[in-house]
């Protein structure tokens, strides 16, 4: 009845006037039963004192004096302009009001990991119609597997057309980044990398999308590499027209550079040794039997995937390949069991069934406790008679070469430092620089178990941490979904961050951040899964050693994806502690009661919109509501 009672109140209010008869049904809106238009109003009120001579109550114009409900502007920086912060730095800027969004890049260019390497045979080792944007996809890919600068060309277009490169200060190098409790805001120390010119930049919210594989990891411990005389080098850094005809090369690592360098140097040098501390697992791809192989599309390929429909289901086809196999993750499971008899066969026959190089090449560890590498033309390329496969630690570098696990001495005019990047004691979880807390604890402390307060690395669901107020971070410390892409995972993450914004917006919070509580609880999700799965069953830089000594996943994500999908979708807004701008009063933001629209020319009923189809994966349906102008109802 109170429905009825104020639906029926605020429809006699309404001013109304009669139109002339029409079939039209919008012409009816209005049409009251009696036209008033004749009367003299103010003499009827003036009757009556009790209606003419109000006294309003003070509180009146008191609450309608305050600002009305809207999201303010809010300042959020980026580190970094690879595919993590391509893809945050567009979804934050369709899906936050009045963002003032900084990305900063010490590059001079966008595509991060694309950018800094163009070794010989890079490329991607995830099927690229799987790693870009889900909303904004390149549908000629000449390969499965496209070449680095394919891809560094796209993630640089979809930078442009999003103008991402008016948000961008390349050639800025992040020094430090501390949490300013007073001001609830981030104190960004940055560098200039042409001129060392140093300035401070302030932001509401600070993520970091930097990525790991950024600073060139040299062999760190054994001695002798700065005497080496010949030419040496991490494939980050390779030299810009190098010829290796002729030469003896040395190649340490067997990573997912190495093993992708190796087929592309044999056929020049004369002789490669190639070291090894142990052997990796090599697929038909990366993720296995029945995503594409490393073949190019043929142009009838391509023109079958043009149209809207076709498109649409070779996506799915690719995404029940790469997904759907969770199961395959767990040590000793039947799965686990298949596969594994899968990437045997696959060596046997790859290896041409030389039965002592196949013993050599399988490793000691069960698959999934360091990266299953796809690697086209690699276990060939240790066939060939120009090649030495030699497996464990290298002793020594001398001034003419390297003394091996065996003890011998081995001369080379070529050093390939395949060896990766630093990924120990926090590092490459964290970026380049400290990123400093409440308390001065740093976040490379927190995602480092011997220094970390408790013990291991203690993420909130992959993007945040405790005691890093209005902080989150992609691909980092178990972000990372099982059987999905690095694209896939971001625009879930950026999209969940994108929420908390405009949370924090909203509701003039100053800050939040992930309780302890809830943290410990993720965790132990994390440690359940650590014990099940194949991860945990090796060293890698997928596990860390807790403080009190076990082993525990550090990249996974404790679920599938569509499990990541439903979780990351419903934020858990209970988990996080908020300080407010008045924290006796954390409704203050309702303000006026009203939003700009009441007071405005404008659609007031923009929240009545046609049916409309929301892509349910990430890109939720929201409600823009700046405090600055109309809102609107954005479907994607």
């Amino acid at each position: 009845m109170l429905a009825v009672y104020i639906y029926s109140l605020c429809y006699a209010l309404l001013p109304f006037t009669f139109h002339s008869a029409t079939t039209n049904m919008s012409s009816k809106n209005g049409v009251g039963h009696t036209d008033t238009s004749s009367v003299d109003k103010e003499e009827l009120i003036s009757q009556f004192p009790h209606l003419d001579r109000l006294d309003p109550s003070p509180w009146a114009q008191k609450i309608l004096s305050r600002p009305p409900l809207g999201r303010e502007k809010i300042s959020v920086v980026l580190s970094g302009a690879g595919l993590a912060g391509i893809s945050t730095g567009i979804i934050l800027s369709q899906k936050v009001d009045n963002i003032d969004l900084t990305i900063l890049e010490r590059s001079p260019d966008f595509g991060g990991v694309w950018f800094d390497n163009s070794y010989p045979g890079v490329q991607c080792d995830v099927p690229v119609h799987a790693y870009q944007l889900s909303f904004d996809p390149k549908r000629d890919w000449d390969r499965p597997y496209a070449y680095g600068n394919d891809i560094k060309q796209y993630w640089g277009d979809r930078a442009k057309k999003y103008q991402l490169n008016e948000k961008t200060r390349f050639g800025h190098n992040i020094l430090e980044a501390k949490f300013n409790k007073n001001t609830s805001q981030w104190v960004i120390q940055v560098e200039t990398v042409a001129d060392k010119k140093r300035s401070e930049i302030r932001a509401d919210v600070f993520i970091a999308t930097s990525g790991a594989l950024n600073n060139p990891r040299y062999p760190p411990t054994q001695p002798g590499f700065d005497s080496f005389q010949g030419i040496k080098f991490h494939p980050q850094q390779w030299p810009e027209g190098l010829d290796l005809t002729g030469k003896r090369v040395a190649l340490i690592g067997n990573g997912a550079t190495g093993v992708q360098i190796l087929p592309q140097i044999v056929e020049q040098a004369a002789h490669v040794d190639h070291y090894a501390k142990s052997s990796s697992w090599i697929g038909h791809a990366l993720f296995g039997p029945g995503v594409p192989g490393y073949v190019e599309y043929s142009r009838d390929d391509i023109e079958s995937i043009k149209s809207d429909k076709d498109y649409l289901e070779f996506q799915k086809e690719l995404h029940r390949n790469i997904g759907g196999k969770y199961d395959f993750f767990f040590y000793g499971t039947p799965a686990f069991r298949e596969l594994t008899k899968e990437l045997l066969a696959v060596a046997w026959i790859r290896v041409g069934k030389d039965p002592k190089l196949f013993r050599k090449v399988v490793p000691t560890y069960p698959f999934g406790a360091k990266r299953l590498l796809p690697a086209p033309g690699y276990l060939e390329a240790l066939t060939r008679p120009n090649v030495d496969y030699l497996l464990g630690d290298v002793k020594e570098f001398t001034k003419n070469g390297i003394i091996g696990a065996d003890g011998v001495e081995r001369q080379v005019d070529v050093i390939i430092a395949a060896t990766g990047y630093p990924l120990t004691n926090g590092n490459g979880f964290t970026p380049n620089y400290e990123i400093i807390g409440t308390d001065g604890y740093s976040l490379r402390q927190h995602f480092s178990p011997l220094e970390s307060r408790l013990g291991y690395s203690a993420s909130y669901l992959g993007l945040a941490a405790p005691g890093f107020p209005n902080f989150f971070y992609t691909l980092s410390v178990n972000s990372y979904i099982t059987k999905s892409t690095p694209a896939e995972t971001v625009e879930l993450q950026a999209a969940y961050i994108a929420r908390a914004i405009r949370k924090k917006q909203l509701e003039k919070i100053k800050s939040l951040e992930p309780s302890l509580k809830a943290t410990v609880s993720f965790n132990r999700r994390i440690t359940e899964l650590s014990k099940a799965i194949s991860v945990t069953k090796g060293n890698g830089f997928f596990n860390e050693v807790t403080k009190d000594g076990t082993k525990r996943s550090k990249v996974d994500w404790p679920g599938s994806v569509s499990h990541a999908i439903a979780v990351l979708r419903e934020p858990r807004w209970e988990d996080f502690e908020y300080r407010y701008e008045d924290n006796d009063d954390p409704f203050a933001y309702f303000g006026s009661g009203k939003t700009w629209i009441d007071d405005h020319d404008g659609d007031k009923t923009f929240y009545i919109t046609q049916s409309a189809t929301v892509a349910a994966k990430v890109h939720e349906g929201w409600i823009s509501l700046p405090s600055d102008g109309p809102p609107r109802v954005v479907a994607r």
